[in-house]
């Protein structure tokens, strides 16, 4: 259910009452708002550019947290799932087209960048920092507890996965759940690749998820109706880049 006074007051509170009235930020559901922060926009202002508690209902859980004390900035949209729990102290930049599945926790307080497309499944966990300090008994020595996250475009981040500080992640990643941890730069790896395990280490390559909704409708409707099929087979003149890319 549309949560009206929360999507009004935040919109109106971050845009103002002249671009506000556009409602760029929607509200679904019970929202626990502990700051606002400042959210940049770096896109052309559209409705439902920014959605708390999307998804509600799918889930159970009590409510969406939302604690911006950084910056978020916006290339696009970015849609936060119902129960996700957002604490920034530092920089957010999302891409666009950007989903936050369920229940999944996000600490930040130096800088996590979503690369365009990117899309976290529920119940992940991604923190820029350890929260605690380790030291090292033979020679006294302290390392930095916290390091930027970056994920390329177009990854999907699998449910119950774990994303670390330092982590770099290329353009066209899978990370297959549950429970694959993620904890330093994949960059090197090529496009169209899996990680899995704990931890993460490339399983296999030449995949990609299919986001588009109209085809992933095509292919539920297929499967259905051809209940012995094992496989579809796409149009050769079928743009798989479109296949891959979210039509919010």
């Amino acid at each position: 259910m549309l949560n009206i006074f929360a999507s009004l007051y935040m919109s109106f509170r971050v845009f103002g009452l002249r671009r506000g009235w556009r409602l760029p930020i929607y509200v679904y559901g019970p929202l626990r708002l502990c700051h606002i922060g400042k959210i940049r926009l770096c896109c052309p202002l559209r409705r439902r550019l920014l959605v708390l508690g999307s998804n509600y209902g799918f889930v159970v859980a009590p409510f969406t947290l939302f604690d911006n004390q950084g910056v978020i900035e916006l290339h696009g949209p970015l849609y936060l799932n119902y129960g996700t729990m957002l604490s920034n102290r530092g920089t957010i930049v999302a891409g666009g087209n950007n989903i936050i599945g369920n229940r999944t926790e996000i600490r930040v307080t130096q800088r996590l960048e979503l690369g365009f497309n990117t899309i976290l499944g529920f119940d992940c966990h991604v923190m820029d920092t350890d929260m605690h300090y380790v030291v090292d008994v033979t020679s006294k020595c302290v390392a930095r507890n916290s390091a930027p996250i970056r994920l390329g475009r177009y990854n999907w981040i699998g449910s119950n996965c774990y994303v670390k500080k330092g982590t770099v992640t290329p353009d066209y990643l899978t990370v297959a759940s549950p429970n694959t941890l993620l904890l330093k730069d994949y960059s090197q790896l090529p496009p169209y690749s899996v990680l899995a395990g704990t931890p993460a280490r490339a399983v296999r390559t030449g995949v990609q998820r299919i986001c588009n909704y109209t085809i992933e409708q095509r292919l539920r409707t297929f499967f259905a109706e051809h209940p012995h099929a094992d496989s579809f087979q796409l149009d050769d003149g079928e743009d798989l880049q479109d296949a891959f890319t979210l039509n919010l």
